[in-house]
C-alpha cells in the first residue's frame, strides 16, 4: 500500500497510511501475545465471547427500552442516530450493521470453542441449554436491531446446521420461506431478501436503487467480478487513494468501489492481504469464517476497528483450533 501510494503521488495520504500500519502493528502484537506468549487460554477465551455478546445484546435493550418509552436520542447509553426502524437501534457501534458483524463473528466464534470442547456443533437444545443467554442475546439483537446485514449474518451461520443428508428436505422449506417474507411486516427482513434478489441480478444501479445501505456492502464485490481487468496495469496498482471520491454522486462512487480496497491500491496488496488472513486468523478457504469476511468485511482490512475486532477473534479461533490438533497428535503418538 505504501509502494502504490507513492506510485500514485499525487493522492498520496500519509495519515491513511498510518492508521493502516497502526493497526497492523496492534495486529501482529496481539498475534504474538497469543502465538507465544499464550496470554490466555480457550476458558478464557470463550468467557470473553460471551461476555462481548451479552454487553452488545445488554446495551441494545437498554436503547430498545428507551425508544419504547419515546426516547430515541440518548448518548450516555450511545443511541445517538434515530433509525426509524422499530426497535431498531446501533448498541454499542455506530450503526446497527456494524454491531451485527461483531456479534456474528463472536458467536461463530463461541460456536468453534463449543465444537473444538465437545467434539461436535451444539444442537438447536444444547444451543439454548449450555449456551443460554449467549444464544438468547445474540438472536434477540440480530433480528431487532434493525439491520439487514444481521439477517445475511444469520443466514450464513445457519449453514453450520445444515447437514448434507437433510439438504433435500431443507430446500423446499427454504424455498417456502423465501415466498413468506414478502407478506411478512418487518423492515430488516424485507431489506435482506431484495438485497439478495438484486445481487443476483450483477447490476450495481438496481443494488443503490433498492437499498442504498446494503449497497455499500454488496456493490464493491459486483463491481470486482464484472469489471476488475487482469490486463490493464491499474487493476494490479490501484488508482490511489480516495480514487471513488474523483467521481461526483454517491451513486458514481459506488460504481467504482472493489473489495479489498483494489480500486484504491490493486490487485498486488488485495493478494497480500487475503495471504495474512488466511495464513494467521482463517483456516479453511471454504468455510464459514469466509463467507462472513466476504460478504460483512468484502475482504478489506479498512481503518475500522470493528474489523480488526472481527479479525482478532478469527485469529484466536484458529489459534485453539491448530493448539488442539496439536495436542490430539501427541496423544496419538
Amino acid at each position: 500500500m505504501w509502494i502504490v501510494s507513492l506510485i500514485h503521488y499525487e493522492t498520496f495520504r500519509v495519515s491513511t497510511l498510518i492508521y493502516t500500519t497502526l493497526f497492523l502493528l496492534l495486529y501482529t502484537t496481539y498475534y504474538n501475545l497469543l502465538h507465544c506468549n499464550h496470554v490466555f487460554d480457550i476458558d478464557y477465551f470463550i468467557k470473553l465471547l460471551k461476555g462481548l455478546i451479552l454487553a452488545y445484546s445488554g446495551c441494545l435493550l437498554i436503547q430498545q427500552s428507551f425508544i419504547l418509552i419515546g426516547i430515541v436520542q440518548f448518548p450516555i447509553i450511545n443511541l445517538v442516530q434515530v433509525l426509524n426502524r422499530s426497535l431498531g437501534a446501533n448498541s454499542l457501534s455506530f450503526e446497527p450493521s456494524s454491531s451485527a458483524r461483531i456479534m456474528a463473528v463472536a458467536y461463530l466464534g463461541l460456536l468453534r470453542m463449543y465444537q473444538l470442547k465437545k467434539g461436535r456443533l451444539p444442537n438447536i437444545k444444547e444451543l439454548f441449554q449450555e449456551l443460554r443467554w449467549s444464544s438468547i442475546g445474540f438472536l434477540w439483537a440480530m433480528s431487532t436491531m434493525g439491520s439487514g446485514t444481521a439477517f445475511v449474518a444469520l443466514g450464513i451461520l445457519s449453514i453450520l446446521f445444515i447437514k448434507k443428508q437433510y439438504l433435500l428436505s431443507i430446500a423446499p422449506i427454504l424455498v417456502a420461506i423465501y415466498f413468506i417474507i414478502p407478506s411478512i411486516e418487518f423492515e430488516p427482513l424485507q431489506r435482506a431478501r431484495n438485497a439478495v434478489e438484486v445481487t443476483l441480478t450483477l447490476e450495481t444501479e438496481s443494488v443503490i436503487e433498492t437499498d442504498g445501505s446494503a449497497a455499500t456492502r454488496i456493490t464493491p464485490l459486483i463491481n470486482t467480478i464484472k469489471n476488475i481487468d487482469l490486463f490493464n496495469l491499474n487493476s494490479w496498482v490501484g488508482y490511489g487513494a480516495d480514487y471513488v471520491k474523483r467521481f461526483k454522486g454517491p451513486v458514481e462512487q459506488m460504481k467504482k468501489q472493489m473489495i479489498g480496497r483494489i480500486q484504491e491500491f490493486g490487485l498486488f496488496s488485495f493478494i497480500i492481504m487475503q495471504m495474512l488472513i488466511f495464513s494467521c486468523a482463517i483456516r479453511k478457504v471454504l468455510s464459514v469464517e469466509t463467507l462472513l469476511w466476504l460478504f460483512l468485511f468484502s475482504m478489506t482490512f479498512g481503518n475500522v476497528s470493528y474489523t480488526w475486532g472481527a479479525i482478532m477473534i478469527f485469529t484466536a479461533v484458529r489459534y485453539f483450533q491448530e493448539q488442539y490438533e496439536q495436542e490430539l497428535l501427541v496423544i496419538t503418538e
